[in-house]
């Protein structure tokens, strides 16, 4: 998609975010369904008339109908002369871009390239075999100008040996080392600290829309779910 795309479609969604009345009508219907925990963000207007988008934290968007009685689940593709364009991919791109510069440089484990190209931020877990995969070929990725930084995601959850083991990481004297490793299944000592980021990194990856492991983003925030090898990761990068 070239950016006279985006500019299009960013054209088309800022024209169409309105408040719009109602809308305390509808979130007050929607509590009496919603699954318990599910917290509603914000609902804002779709290019299309009658349909809403509907923000939950840390679960992604869904649609709603202006009256109430229907959810969707999906994306909206816009119909143009030049074939079809993915309205919904380009909001959650931008959802997280906004969700990823919540995690600070100095919360992620980083792997940096010497002659950086491209950097990517990749929800972790200490157990994934594929996570296992990427992380034995790191330099790989580091050759070819990709920098590598973990957030992590226990994809078990939060009260999982994963979890233990990759606070762990965080809470090492030196994180690098000790996430390889874990990585490299080693049984090594923890240590723990109260300081770690290891829990909001799983909620916002939870609410970004990261399912497994690994799940990376790119800068533009492209969502790639699982390993990708180095070569087709940089070819995904430049496209």
């Amino acid at each position: 998609m070239n950016k006279y795309k985006y500019l299009l479609i960013a054209i088309l969604i800022s024209s169409s975010i309105q408040a719009f009345e109602g809308k305390n009508i509808l979130i007050e219907k929607l509590s009496n369904v919603l699954p318990e925990g599910a917290q509603i963000i914000d609902i804002t207007q779709t290019p299309i008339k009658g349909i809403y988008k509907l923000d939950l934290k840390e679960m992604q968007s869904v649609y709603i109908s202006a009256d109430g009685d229907f959810l969707i689940v999906g994306d909206i593709f816009q119909i143009t002369t030049n074939g079809l364009i993915n309205v919904t991919e380009f909001e959650r791109s931008k959802e997280r871009i906004k969700l990823i510069s919540q995690i600070s440089k100095s919360e992620l484990i980083s792997f940096p390239a010497k002659n950086e190209l491209y950097s990517v931020t990749i929800f972790t877990d200490i157990d994934c075999g594929y996570c296992r995969k990427l992380h034995n070929e790191i330099h790989e990725y580091n050759n070819l100008g990709i920098s590598i930084n973990y957030a992590a995601f226990p994809r078990s959850g939060l009260q999982s040996q994963s979890y233990s083991k990759i606070v762990g990481a965080w809470c090492s004297d030196n994180p690098n080392k000790t996430l390889t490793e874990l990585k490299q299944g080693k049984d090594i000592k923890f240590q723990y600290c109260d300081n770690h980021p290891v829990e909001k990194h799983y909620r916002l990856g939870r609410e970004i829309g990261v399912t497994g492991t690994p799940a990376i983003i790119s800068n533009n925030g492209q969502l790639i779910p699982g390993y990708v090898p180095a070569l087709d990761l940089l070819e995904r990068l430049q496209g």
